[in-house]
């Protein structure tokens, strides 16, 4: 899935800008990462039910270490596939949220406001730690 294309978020007669873009692709290496993350989770648990001693004997620090490496690398690569859907899911449900906020005009909710601070409230003591003490 190509996430810097796909702009069903957004009407096709607005092309993405590049601050957009650049969102939308960290939002999907963020999806599949987080997928990634999940998968490693299935293999760790998966192994944890296998035995640890086979007829080889007892299985040693060197060999569960590179099994993990080995799952680790299995989840990034099944994650790179799509196949679980779950970065789909996350990215589809976070795009528009993302684009949002790659613009440069903050979104309120309908009905709500912007909290707006008067200038002349200051905090106590905020000033203090400005000046030089001699």
């Amino acid at each position: 899935m190509d996430p810097i294309n796909a702009s069903s978020a957004l009407p096709s007669s607005a092309p993405l800008t590049a601050a957009q873009q650049t969102a939308l692709k960290k939002l999907h290496d963020a999806a599949t990462q987080l997928e990634g993350v999940f998968v490693g989770m299935l293999f760790k648990e998966m192994h944890s039910t296998v035995p640890k001693d086979t007829i080889y004997g007892k299985q040693s620090n060197a060999d569960a270490m590179w099994q993990d490496m080995l799952d680790e690398k299995q989840a990034d690569a099944v994650a790179k596939t799509g196949s679980f859907g779950i970065a789909k899911m996350v990215e589809s449900q976070l795009r528009a949220q993302v684009l949002g906020s790659a613009s440069a005009v903050p979104i309120v909710p309908p009905g709500l406001t912007a909290p707006v601070v008067p200038p002349t409230l200051t905090m106590p003591g905020a000033t203090d730690a400005l000046e030089e003490k001699p």
